[in-house]
């Protein structure tokens, strides 16, 4: 089963900012709490956590429309596969309109209200996260 949570955040930031540091793909240990620290080769990036590594594949970065697009191969923090996640970064008045969306399966979907509350609230830190850094 495809399951897709959208999520959106008002970040007070230029959107030029926020962009500059989703589109590295390094760093992400700077914004998100979970990860302890972040490993970039070519389109590979490694994330650690404390319950281990998130192995994921950049997908897509696109400079014109905002878009950074990436799959997560393995990780061990939520009961989902074929991950593809999606981040894009838009102008809003004097602020920056954050989506950031998750496609995924899952095997038990008993286990998907816990999932779309942990995805929420890891999101809502990386955002605020994104926030703090872009100022």
């Amino acid at each position: 089963m495809n399951n897709i949570i959208k999520t959106s955040h008002t970040l007070n930031s230029t959107p030029e900012k926020v962009w500059e540091t989703i589109r590295k793909g390094s760093g992400v240990h700077d914004w998100l709490s979970i990860i302890t620290s972040c490993q970039l080769e070519g389109n590979k990036r490694i994330c650690a956590t404390e319950q281990g590594h998130l192995k994921e594949t950049i997908l897509k970065i696109d400079d014109d429309n905002k878009i950074f697009k990436y799959a997560i191969d393995e990780q061990p923090l939520l009961p989902i596969h074929n991950v593809v996640a999606t981040m894009q970064v838009h102008s809003k008045n004097n602020s920056t309109e954050l989506t950031w969306d998750i496609h995924f399966d899952i095997e038990d979907d008993s286990q998907l209200q816990g999932v779309e509350q942990a995805i929420h609230s890891l999101y809502q830190d990386g955002a605020a996260g994104l926030e703090k850094i872009s100022q």
